[in-house]
């Protein structure tokens, strides 16, 4: 099984772009891409927020938010569960689910995108 961390960047990578931790952006990666901050905690810890955030180089605002938007119909109302070791993440929307964002250059566009995480794993 993954770590959360795999199965995270698993899933979303599913949206058509690279999924990186916000802290491993290779030097080399080319817009599309999506960067998320990992989840850590076990069974009880409760719910944890998530940033993730979609790079995509378009003057189309419609274009990016259905970058935004491709997530939130995946998660549904009642989110998605992803196996990894010890268990599995549920992942829910956040609030509020996504806003545009500046991402201080030209002709890029930026989806802040709040998650909520509950670990449902043993350790």
């Amino acid at each position: 099984m993954p770590t959360r961390t795999a199965a995270l960047a698993a899933w979303l990578g599913g949206f058509g772009m690279p999924a990186h931790s916000a802290q491993a952006v290779p030097d080399d990666a080319e817009l599309p891409y999506i960067t998320f901050t990992p989840v850590s905690g076990a069974w009880g810890d409760g719910e944890q927020a998530v940033t993730v955030e979609i790079w995509r180089r378009t003057e189309s605002e419609a274009e990016a938010n259905a970058d935004a938007e491709a997530i939130g119909r995946a998660l549904g109302l009642g989110g998605v569960m992803l196996p990894c070791d010890g268990g599995g993440l549920w992942v829910k929307r956040g609030s509020p689910f996504w806003q545009a964002a500046d991402s201080g250059e030209p002709g890029v566009k930026r989806r802040y995108i709040n998650l909520s995480i509950e670990n449902i794993t043993t350790f």
